[in-house]
């Protein structure tokens, strides 16, 4: 086993490919996931891994695949990945367009063109759950004895979106709707690697996120009668400006690791387009203010009340603020026994040293970190100084399934004892 683990795993990359090609050539936006869980749970079963797909509501299920070791106290693996997509493959032309300039327009979704993939989720994050088959698919094709379980998690839901206002229905309920689900209902594990496109860097913390809706009322006359009537996006619009001159005050007191908070006005809505015969009777701003450790969800609403305070003082405008999304960081220390498996892991394949990144976007290693899973982030993505929305470099792909396949090996030939330093 130990001789094993030291040789470089050889990768079906065709079959990966095609794995992969697969999974991408199905439409799987969030709230309509069930045809790539089916046809995922298909490519597991065939591995010989036992199947439970999860209903977490009507027509959405997560796939739980185990493969099981013969010691009880064996430690789990767990590979999770979304099924989601950012975006329907299916999407308005313009949006597609906006985003990427890779994407088809129309069947099949995914192509490929020479080392790379392209299409809708190639990127973020099918590629991934093919690797986690192939890293399978070596080890029983090795015939290697567990004394740990491997565990792949495909799950619904994972994708930035929540339901808020009128925007209500299952394809706005994702940032860890099926991961909530998944460790609620027996899908745990000692550690976790969750394959995002980090292109091959180890995200050991990630940051948390507060959505904020600032509201103004507002009268209603009509155009004719809208002399001396104050305009609420008109005063939005003040508020805005003061927002720009704030932000990099929040960013300097809450820098982590070098790196600045990002916060983004997300939208902004006010009055009826079909009816600009009317001033607006309301406008709504939405905000998304990311945060590091240690913080609190409380301490960013309270910025961000402050801030608003600072307004009224200064312009006699009161809004209304509302917390409509509250998103957790993840921290796992880097001297967790996982984040020494994967670097051991990637020296061996690569033969180049481990780079660390800590990045502003979300994923649900902070679910599984509260639920005392060591989880970090650790995927394929762009090759050498190409990240693309929707694109694969396909060496770079193989090369993460080869060490997917090592770190699997290593961890599920250990006790629990020995693979968890710390409890999460």
């Amino acid at each position: 086993m130990e001789e094993m683990r030291n040789e470089v795993p050889e990768i079906d990359r065709e079959k990966l490919v095609k794995d992969a090609l697969d999974l991408v050539n199905v439409d799987s936006p969030t709230g309509r996931e069930l045809e790539v869980a089916e046809l995922y749970a298909s490519k597991l079963r065939e591995l010989g891994m036992r199947v439970v797909m999860q209903e977490v509501e009507t027509g959405r299920k997560n796939v739980v695949a185990v493969l099981e070791g013969d010691d009880p106290e064996g430690a789990t693996i767990m590979f999770n990945g979304h099924l989601d997509t950012s975006f329907a493959a299916s999407e308005d032309p313009e949006i597609l367009k906006a985003i990427s300039p890779v994407y088809p327009t129309e069947p099949p979704w995914g192509y490929i063109k020479d080392d790379w993939l392209y299409g809708m989720g190639a990127f973020n994050m099918k590629s991934a759950l093919a690797a986690y088959a192939s890293a399978v698919r070596y080890i029983q094709d090795k015939g290697v004895k567990l004394r740990g379980r491997i565990m792949i998690a495909g799950v619904v839901g994972e994708i930035e979106k929540t339901q808020v206002d009128r925007f209500t229905g299952p394809q706005y309920r994702g940032y860890g709707y099926g991961t909530s689900y998944l460790v609620s209902h027996g899908g745990t594990a000692d550690v976790a690697i969750l394959g995002e496109p980090t292109g091959m860097r180890l995200m050991t913390t990630h940051s948390g996120s507060c959505w904020f809706k600032i509201g103004l009322k507002g009268q209603l006359v009509h155009t004719g009668h809208a002399l001396g009537v104050t305009n609420t996006i008109l005063l939005m619009n003040r508020i805005i400006s003061e927002l720009e001159s704030w932000i990099p005050e929040y960013q300097q007191k809450y820098t982590y690791m070098g790196s600045k908070p990002t916060v983004n006005v997300g939208s902004i809505e006010g009055g009826w387009p079909w009816r600009a015969s009317r001033t607006p009777a309301f406008c709504n701003l939405y905000v998304d203010v990311r945060f590091p450790p240690p913080y609190h969800f409380l301490d960013i609403r309270e910025e961000m009340a402050k801030f608003l305070k600072r307004v009224e003082q200064k312009y006699g405008i009161k809004a209304d603020l509302e917390l409509y999304l509250t998103d957790a960081w993840a921290k796992v220390d880097d001297d967790e026994y996982i984040c020494e498996s994967i670097e051991r892991a990637h020296t061996q394949v690569t033969g180049s040293k481990l780079e660390r990144v800590y990045f502003s976007w979300s994923s649900d290693a902070n679910i599984l970190t509260r639920y005392g899973i060591a989880a970090v982030n650790y995927g394929p993505s762009g090759g050498p100084g190409k990240e693309t929305r929707g694109t694969m470099y396909i060496p770079n792909l193989v090369a993460c399934a080869k060490i997917y396949a090592l770190v699997a090996q290593d961890i599920a030939s250990k006790k629990r004892s020995e693979v968890r330093r710390k409890k999460q």
